[in-house]
C-alpha cells in the first residue's frame, strides 16, 4: 500500500509519462516480490504439515495432535487456493516485464523525441498492460466463484 506522506504524484513530474510507468514498475515488482515470498512460504509450510501429520499418524501420537496437523494443511491449503500466490507470483512478473521493455524503449528515445505523442502512447501502454492484468485477476475470480458455487475441489 502507498503511504500518503511518501507519495508523489507522476503528474507533477517533468516526465509524467516516465513517472506513471515508472511508478508501475515498481509496484509490480514489489507485488511480485510479495506473492513469491508468500507462495514459498506456503509450499514449505504445506510439506511440513502434511509430513509431520503423516510422521504424527505413525508414531501413533496423540489422536488430536494428528487431528492439528491435519487441519492446519487443510487450512494451508485452502489459502493456497483462496490467494492463489503462484499464479499472482507469474503474473505480476509477466505485466513487470512487460512494462520494463516498454519504459525501455521508451528511455531508448532522445530527450528530443519525447514528445506529446511518445508520451501518449506509453500512458496507452501501461494502461492497457495494468488492464490486462486486471481483466485476468477478475477471470480467476469469477472462475474460483463458480467453483466453489458448483462444489468443486
Amino acid at each position: 500500500m502507498r503511504s500518503r506522506a511518501t507519495y508523489v504524484d507522476p503528474w507533477d513530474s517533468a516526465d509524467p509519462a516516465l513517472a506513471l510507468a515508472l511508478e508501475e514498475l515498481r509496484w509490480y515488482r514489489r507485488a511480485a516480490g510479495r506473492a513469491r515470498i508468500a507462495n514459498q512460504v506456503s509450499e514449505v509450510l504445506l510439506l511440513l504439515m502434511t509430513a509431520a501429520t503423516t510422521v504424527a499418524a505413525a508414531l501413533a501420537v496423540t489422536a488430536w495432535v494428528t487431528a492439528v496437523l491435519a487441519a492446519g494443511s487443510l487450512i494451508l491449503t485452502g489459502l493456497r487456493r483462496s490467494f492463489d500466490w503462484h499464479e499472482k507470483w507469474v503474473s505480476f512478473m509477466t505485466r513487470w516485464s512487460e512494462l520494463r521493455s516498454v519504459v525501455n524503449q521508451y528511455r531508448l528515445l532522445p530527450d528530443e523525441r519525447r514528445d506529446e505523442e511518445t508520451r501518449r502512447r506509453l500512458v496507452s501502454s501501461v494502461d492497457e498492460i495494468v488492464s490486462t492484468e486486471t481483466q485476468g485477476w477478475a477471470s480467476r475470480r469469477r472462475k474460483l466463484q463458480e467453483h466453489t458455487q458448483h462444489g468443486a475441489p
